[in-house]
């Protein structure tokens, strides 16, 4: 097993996504007209970007002939990584390695994870599917990069301990995974309902050309985002904090980052988690205010992003009473 560092931090990003850097997306994927505002996100011609960093954007071109896979064969490993190069570029990501061996119908996906701090990442992807003729007709990633790790460290579990956790997960249903290597890296989960890189190690699973990723810090320093949950959803609140459930208004899901927007005030705090069963995904919205606190009685579309296990698919979003959220 590898040896890691006594302590490490959780890399994070802030802010918001502005006009320039959604339009520079559009360009490098081929998007006429521009973006235009809407809400809490950016939107082009089949683009959707969201306003609230890290930028989780989806892309699907319009009046694409080969979309359907009708007559249009997959192009090569070789032309579709030359297509994504540019775009890849645009995005910063031009000296990450690149996977392109995954074929999805008429199209090739090509996948970079980006370097963050010097380690490997894992769930911080940007996919690129590309037709024949090295057309790019969709995509999904994030704008921003965390490049600064929290000036605060936390204990790091050794590989071995990590392998243990993840075997003990693994034996709840009889799987036995065979792992060939152990990487010290960052995985993507969510703290106080953003998404976020946690040390973790990177376990390589030649036989289903996968990683298992599994939390090198205990999931505790993540806050509301890793901590105990009470029956609801709701999350454990400061002293004397007054709690309760906000519906959903739409969801857009890029990759595995699901984004939910919703109306609140400016002076509460909201938290968002995911609980992911067979063909729904059941989402959780939090809101906590302070009791006595004078605010200003304003509403504002807010936008809070949970990571997933795996991409949304066609699986369903639905609330915590059951009611189906709509796709933005």
């Amino acid at each position: 097993m590898p040896k890691g560092p006594a302590k490490a931090g959780v890399y994070g990003v802030d802010g918001s996504v502005s006009r320039e850097e959604a339009e520079r997306l559009a360009r490098a994927l081929g998007v006429p007209g521009g973006v235009r505002a809407d809400g809490g996100e950016w939107r082009g011609a089949g683009l959707v970007v969201a306003r609230q960093a890290p930028g989780a954007w989806s892309y699907l071109a319009k009046g694409d002939k080969c979309a359907r896979g009708k007559g249009c064969p997959a192009p090569g490993e070789a032309e579709a990584r030359e297509a994504a190069r540019p775009v890849f570029a645009a995005l910063g990501l031009a000296g990450a390695p690149s996977r392109g061996d995954e074929v999805r119908g008429a199209s090739r996906v090509v996948e970079v994870d980006p370097e963050v701090g010097g380690l490997p990442t894992d769930g911080w992807s940007t996919r690129l599917h590309i037709a024949a003729g090295g057309e790019v007709v969709g995509g999904t990633g994030r704008l921003d990069v965390p490049r600064t790790a929290d000036e605060e460290r936390y204990p790091v579990r050794s590989a071995a301990e990590a392998l243990a956790a993840l075997n003990e997960g693994a034996g709840e249903d009889g799987t036995v995974v065979p792992v060939t290597r152990a990487r010290f890296g960052l995985a993507a989960r969510t703290r106080e309902g953003h998404p976020v890189l946690v040390p973790a190690w990177l376990f390589s699973v030649p036989s289903q050309s996968a990683t298992l990723a599994q939390l090198a810090i205990d999931e505790r320093h993540l806050g509301s985002g890793g901590g105990p949950r009470h029956p609801g959803g709701a999350t454990s609140a400061g002293p004397g904090a007054a709690t309760r459930s906000v519906p959903p208004v739409s969801y857009a899901a890029a990759g595995r980052e699901l984004s939910l927007r919703f109306s609140g005030g400016v002076c509460a705090r909201y938290r968002a988690h995911a609980e992911e069963k067979g063909a729904q995904v059941r989402v959780h919205l939090t809101e906590e205010k302070e009791p006595g606190k004078v605010c200003v009685m304003i509403a504002k579309d807010l936008t809070r992003s949970v990571t997933l296990d795996r991409p949304l698919g066609d699986r369903t979003v639905v609330t915590t009473t059951g009611e189906t959220v709509p796709a933005a």
